[in-house]
């Protein structure tokens, strides 16, 4: 009868453990997703006192080269629309004819310019004259 029990136990915490690591990755995606609310930042403090990493990749960045703030892209942290990860149209505020090229490119379908350039990890685009010119 005991080694039922511990088989049976043991198959419990297996089922357990397997659903845990199987519910992860969503987990993950839910976390990149809008925020509602953000804290309060409190007075002295600046987003690179929580996201100290991130900050420092920004900081090297094309944005952070030219002042652009955090809130700019993600808005401003009391506000009801705080974004995490900030939508397309929020791009195309400064970059409009890259956000049209985008939106105009089939290939491109459903994806954003975070698809491929990684957030606050970027560089430049090296323009190059077109090919036999």
């Amino acid at each position: 009868m005991n080694g039922f029990r511990a088989r049976l136990f043991s198959s419990a915490v297996f089922v357990f453990l397997f659903l845990s690591i199987a519910v992860q990755p969503a987990i993950g995606q839910q976390e990149q997703g809008k925020h509602i609310h953000h804290r309060l930042i409190p007075a002295g403090d600046t987003c690179a006192t929580c996201h100290k990493a991130v900050y420092d990749q920004w900081k090297a960045s094309p944005h952070g080269a030219n002042g652009i703030e955090c809130t700019v892209c993600h808005g401003e942290t009391t506000a009801t629309d705080f974004a995490a990860i900030p939508a397309l149209s929020t791009c195309g505020t400064c970059h409009d004819d890259q956000v049209a090229q985008l939106k105009s490119d089939p290939f491109m379908k459903d994806r954003t310019c975070v698809s491929c350039h990684q957030a606050h990890i970027f560089v430049e685009h090296k323009k190059t004259a077109p090919a036999g010119k």
